[in-house]
């Protein structure tokens, strides 16, 4: 069962780490300070998952990172949009 708990944490962790390049690339500074605790929260998770599963972790986390990028780009796009 820890490997959708790793997709879900990798997502979480390549999501806000793609979110935080663009709160950094666009100064949004509010957003820049909060978003670490959204990685870090990731990356915990993650190194959890990869520590009980090992390396049949991998593919999960690769799924993961892949939704989780897709997914920032996605909504910053729509974010963008309306502002």
């Amino acid at each position: 069962m820890t490997g959708p708990i790793a997709l879900a944490a990798t997502a979480l962790l390549v999501f806000g780490r793609a979110i935080q390049q663009q709160n950094v690339i666009h100064g949004h500074y509010v957003a820049a300070a909060l978003t670490p605790y959204l990685i870090a929260a990731g990356e915990i998770a993650v190194i959890g998952a990869i520590v009980v599963d090992g390396w049949s972790s991998w593919a999960w986390i690769g799924t993961g990172g892949g939704i989780g990028a897709v997914a920032a780009m996605w909504i910053h796009r729509r974010i963008r949009r309306h502002h």
